[in-house]
């Protein structure tokens, strides 16, 4: 273990590597924790709700005809955050991903899995475990994981992110700015980019920066450059400006201001950075 982990930090160090908002952050918050997932690659599989809420609301409000480009609508209602991420577990698992596989059939992979997850391990028998991964509901999932990469969500969540976003576009000042694009008067002096993925170097230094913007609106006649980020949260407004302190909002701002400046021309490079977070 300790040379294949030697391996990974050689071949890390090697490679030309691009700090995202989410990396950097993370380096700060715990490097070993930034070790383990950016250079042993141990990411934990992300299969929460939350997170998928929020880039399907992304995705509504400023690219909605890339939908069935990004996401799956599924009949059935989907397993829980826990049993979705053993089932991903056991679809990694799969020797031939192109030989389409029940569940039925991958007790010994299931049971690995979960044994991974430490889940359902209070239960004495494994005929127990499995009968809780292998259902009807579950399996109608597990053949739309092996059929595509795309993100899967049930009806319940769609019409739950269409009344969210019905409610951001019954904002006035709100839809103005998301939903602004030049129009043939402006074209000369107006540019607007939506989910604009950017990346440069940095001078001095042996890594990058890198991130994907909500969206951004250069005016030339202005001189002013927008930048428009789009936050899901449960909390109340009036304590937004702790969660900018607590996840560090104010650093994912200054690398979308550089990432910008270092992708526009260069008389767009003196204009003023106006930072939006909706």
């Amino acid at each position: 273990m300790i040379m294949q982990d030697k391996i990974k930090e050689d071949l890390f160090y090697k490679e030309e590597f691009s700090f995202s908002y989410s990396s950097l952050n993370k380096l700060l918050f715990s490097p070993k924790l930034f070790y383990k997932d950016y250079i042993l690659k141990q990411r934990e599989l992300k299969t929460e709700k939350h997170l998928i809420q929020g880039k399907l609301i992304h995705l509504l409000l400023l690219e909605p005809g890339k939908f069935t480009e990004e996401f799956i609508v599924t009949p059935s209602k989907l397993p829980s955050d826990s049993v979705k991420k053993i089932l991903k577990n056991v679809r990694s698992k799969i020797v031939d991903p192109n030989n389409f596989i029940k569940l039925e059939d991958l007790d010994e992979q299931i049971l690995e899995a979960l044994k991974e997850e430490n889940l359902y391990q209070s239960f004495k028998e494994d005929q127990k475990r499995l009968d809780k991964i292998i259902t009807v509901e579950n399996q109608d999932y597990f053949e739309f994981l092996q059929k595509s990469d795309k993100d899967i969500i049930d009806s319940e969540i769609l019409a739950h992110c269409l009344e969210r976003v019905k409610i951001i576009k019954a904002n006035n000042d709100v839809t103005k700015l998301l939903m602004q694009e030049a129009t043939d008067f402006e074209m000369d002096t107006i540019q607007v980019f939506n989910e604009k993925k950017l990346e440069c170097k940095l001078k001095d230094f042996d890594f990058g920066l890198k991130g994907i913007i909500d969206k951004y609106i250069i005016d030339d006649e202005a001189k002013t450059i927008t930048i428009v980020d789009l936050k899901t949260t449960a909390k109340p407004l009036d304590n937004f400006a702790e969660t900018v302190d607590f996840y560090n909002y104010w650093l994912q701002a200054a690398i979308y201001s550089i990432l910008i400046l270092k992708n526009v021309d260069k008389n767009q490079q003196k204009y003023k950075i106006i930072f939006k977070f909706v």
